[in-house]
């Protein structure tokens, strides 16, 4: 325990009171004018803790023993829980997760944004997802090892290379539960390692996709490129043989150094080509979205109806309107809201999204969108003969909207603008960019993501003068 007649040092053990949650996660504390960021706390425990990173300002701390317990902790769902690098607060009850992530993110667009607190939304609780367990319909899992030392499984906490071997997961559907199972001991069996960038191995991700309305699954596998796929065969025979709701089992192989758990080439695909996910809308309809093996979708299907729902309430369209969706990858929210609307029209980068985002439509029976491959700020632009929108659609990555794209989108002037964020901070630094020409006027929290620290945030923004 330090004192108070000598600095603080890293290495020291301190007590402290948790005032707060930050955004990524951290409890927030203070000791001798520091503000110290503590890993795995709830906010009004007293905790003593471990400098590990000390600055002129702030320290990060390890949290070593709880002294005063308080009601909004509870026993985590998972036997994983603290050494997984996937959740950070199933130890927090979860109406107490959903009032700190509308806190983090409020407090955000106050101070980056200087959006004001009397703004509607500011000061509300995240929207709560539908679902608290089993909520994903994509979960992405990771090899490493070789023979009965392969692994499979989600990075452990803290690190890049070293993979927690998973038996099961309670964000998965229950119907998903055996897979990783069944598909290490099958690789393991193989005596074929996991692949390692010119260090040969074969075995790279498991993805598991899973649609909450028909119940149907899709499996992609992918791996290192090889000249023999045979082992496949086998693996797809005994996950077809052992799990009843598996509609598609896809290979594909992947060589970039960049550990995603997307395909550069398409090997093989056995049964359907795709699965389908469907959300009501609040009129008593649906829309349907073909899933491919590399399409991006909501990952919590009933939160993205959540999402989408209120997405529409705060942009609150008419029925002639013009909409342009930047960012609309194979459709999401345009989409969701393009029979509420005169015309959508899809912008993505990403041809694959935009022949995706088609059928869709085609699915649909939507005759009122287009979707094209462009880039609002690319040299080449977009067709001359697009009419000018009334609403425009973000939802860019987590970095937000470039600043060319932004500029343009500024230019364009469309009368609302609804941006849709996974990260407030970037939220407030776009809102910010655009003050004196737009105003954020309504604001949402939606908790798509329980048990982590991940916050979705719909803004309606509005031209003024």
């Amino acid at each position: 325990m330090s004192n108070d007649n000598k600095p603080i040092c890293k290495g020291d053990i301190i007590e402290t009171k948790i005032e707060s949650l930050a955004f990524g996660g951290k409890g927030i504390g203070r000791y001798e004018g520091l503000t110290l960021f503590v890993e795995g706390v709830v906010p009004g425990q007293t905790v003593r803790c471990e400098i590990t990173k000390l600055k002129k300002r702030f320290a990060e701390a390890r949290r070593t023993e709880i002294i005063d317990h308080v009601e909004d902790e509870q026993t985590p769902a998972c036997k994983y829980f603290g050494s997984c690098g996937g959740c950070l607060h199933q130890d927090i009850k979860y109406p107490a997760q959903t009032f700190w992530k509308g806190r983090q993110v409020c407090e955000t667009l106050e101070r980056i944004g200087k959006i004001g607190p009397e703004t509607p939304g500011m000061g509300k609780e995240a929207l709560p997802s539908p679902l608290e367990y089993g909520y994903r319909n994509k979960m992405e899992f990771s090899f490493h090892g070789i023979g009965d030392s392969l692994k499979l499984g989600f990075k452990r906490r803290g690190s890049e290379i070293d993979v927690l071997n998973i038996s099961s997961c309670p964000l998965l559907p229950e119907q998903c539960a055996d897979i990783p199972a069944l598909v290490r001991d099958y690789c393991a069996s193989t005596n074929v390692g996991a692949y390692r960038h010119n260090r040969g191995g074969y075995w790279r991700k498991l993805v598991v996709r899973f649609s909450h309305h028909s119940g149907e699954m899709m499996i992609h596998l992918l791996t290192g490129p090889a000249k023999s796929h045979h082992t496949i065969k086998g693996l797809g025979k005994l996950l077809f043989d052992n799990v009843p709701q598996l509609k598609s089992f896809v290979h594909s192989t992947r060589k970039g150094r960049a550990d995603l758990a997307t395909g550069e080439r398409l090997i093989s695909v056995t049964g359907q080509e795709h699965i389908i996910e469907t959300l009501p809308r609040a009129d008593g309809g649906e829309v349907s979205y073909r899933i491919t093996p590399n399409a991006f979708f909501q990952t919590n299907s009933k939160g993205a109806e959540v999402l989408y729902r209120k997405s529409a309430e705060l942009a609150a369209p008419k029925a002639d309107d013009v909409v342009w969706d930047l960012f609309c990858g194979s459709g999401g929210i345009g989409m969701f809201m393009a029979k509420d609307v005169g015309r959508m029209i899809g912008i993505e980068v990403s041809e694959e999204s935009v022949q995706s985002a088609k059928d869709n439509a085609m699915l649909n029976g939507l005759e009122n969108t287009q979707y094209i491959v462009g880039n609002l700020a690319s040299e080449k632009g977009l067709p001359e003969d697009l009419p000018h929108p009334d609403m425009v659609i973000v939802d860019p990555p987590r970095s937000g909207v470039p600043d060319p794209s932004l500029q343009k989108l500024i230019e364009l002037e469309p009368e609302k603008i609804l941006y849709i964020s996974c990260n407030p901070s970037t939220l407030a630094r776009d809102a910010a960019k655009m003050e004196g020409k737009y105003k954020l006027e309504r604001f949402a929290a939606v908790d798509m993501f329980p048990h982590t620290a991940h916050v979705e945030s719909i803004a309606l923004l509005t031209k003024t003068g």
